[in-house]
């Protein structure tokens, strides 16, 4: 990896290039980056460059065991993150609720606040100071309306 990668991440120079991104994954056979310190084992291979960040997916994170519920479940997961890869490294999430439980390692996308995640850990997404300004994308069944009932509530979370 860090034969192929480190090369191509130095040739990212301008301020405006791309970030690579590692994303999380639902702990799925021998998938990797499934639990928040996974990613310190590649940070270090890329010697932590700064072209180099993290895509967090909450449903990912919650299928591969992070328990994302209860009063600080959230927080608790991105701090664990942040002390993994430092701040200012999580670039992109992917919000999504869960079909499935924690641990099940299912990666089984569903609208916010109708899966077992719940619309709580959402809330707390919007206030840990390491997502602040960083881009969510939804990733929910439903389409277009699906989408568009998933942005509005994840607004109104945010806003209260």
């Amino acid at each position: 990896m860090r034969a192929h990668l480190l090369p191509l991440l130095d040739e990212l120079t301008h301020d405006d290039d791309p970030y690579l991104l590692l994303e999380s994954t639902a702990g799925q056979g021998a998938s990797l980056c499934s639990r928040t310190w996974d990613f310190g084992p590649y940070f270090e291979a890329l010697d932590a460059h700064p072209k180099l960040g993290v895509c967090l997916d909450t449903c990912h994170i919650f299928a591969a065991g992070h328990d994302l519920t209860g009063p600080d479940g959230m927080h608790r997961t991105l701090d664990l993150l942040v002390d993994t890869v430092g701040e200012g490294r999580l670039k992109l999430i992917h919000a999504n609720d869960s079909k499935d439980v924690v641990g099940a390692h299912k990666d089984r996308h569903e609208n916010i606040g109708s899966g077992h995640i719940g619309e709580d850990p959402f809330r707390a997404l919007m206030t840990h100071p390491a997502t602040e300004g960083v881009p969510l994308i939804i990733e929910t069944p439903g389409g277009k309306e699906g989408h568009a009932a998933d942005v509005e509530r994840l607004k109104k979370l945010r806003d209260g």
